[in-house]
C-alpha cells in the first residue's frame, strides 16, 4: 500500500466506468461529480486523463 491511499476508500470500477461513460456523452467533471456522487477533485483527474486519450484508469489498469 502506498502513502497516497492510507485512510482513503477505494472507488469502485463500476464508478469509474460511469465516469468514463459520461465523459463520452459530453458531460464536464462537475456534471460528472454531481450525477456520481464522487469527489469533484477525483473526478477532474479522471477527466485529464480522459483528454489524454488514456482510458486505463476505468478499468483497473495502471
Amino acid at each position: 500500500m502506498d502513502a497516497k491511499s492510507v485512510g482513503r476508500p477505494r472507488i469502485p470500477s463500476e464508478k469509474k466506468r460511469e465516469c468514463l461513460e459520461l465523459f463520452e456523452k459530453g458531460n464536464g467533471y462537475k456534471r460528472t461529480a454531481s450525477l456520481t456522487g464522487l469527489n469533484a477533485y477525483t473526478v477532474r483527474d479522471y477527466r485529464r486523463r480522459y483528454a489524454s486519450g488514456d482510458t486505463s484508469w476505468a478499468y483497473g489498469m495502471k
